[in-house]
């Protein structure tokens, strides 16, 4: 089973985009119906999450309108649960932002050199003169 096996699938599709509703998001971080409802409730009073609603189909084959939440405001939500899922996809989250960050790091320090070793080259070429004057051949 790999890392990433538990939001293969995942969610509801509309639009381009992909939603999930609260009993999707219910069975991906293994949470309480309570816990989950007033962690959604807290972030909406907050301003972190609006929710949208949109048309679903339904188990018993009609369209509703119902709440969903994108992506983001799912990921959001799962790092407020504290179930054993959640904490685990927050684990992973955490060690993927990790892992950028150290990249991302040794990208600058890359550049940084690359700059430094320019800077350094225009120094030469533009006092060329000086140089030869002060160190003949």
């Amino acid at each position: 089973m790999s890392e990433l096996s538990i939001i293969e699938n995942f969610g509801t599709k509309f639009n381009d985009e992909v939603f999930a509703t609260r009993n999707q998001i219910k069975q991906l971080f293994d949470a309480p119906v309570k816990t989950l409802a007033d962690n959604i409730n807290q972030l909406k009073e907050d301003g972190i999450i609006n929710g949208a609603k949109i048309r679903l189909l339904a188990k018993d084959g009609k369209k509703r309108l119902m709440e969903a939440f994108t992506i983001q405001e799912t990921i959001k939500i799962g790092f407020r649960l504290r179930s054993e899922r959640a904490l685990q996809l927050q684990d992973y989250a955490s060690k993927l932002m990790v892992s950028k960050i150290q990249e991302l790091t040794t990208k600058n320090k890359i550049l940084e050199d690359e700059n430094k070793i320019l800077a350094h080259e225009n120094a030469v070429y533009w006092n060329r003169d000086e140089i030869d004057q002060m160190y003949p051949r």
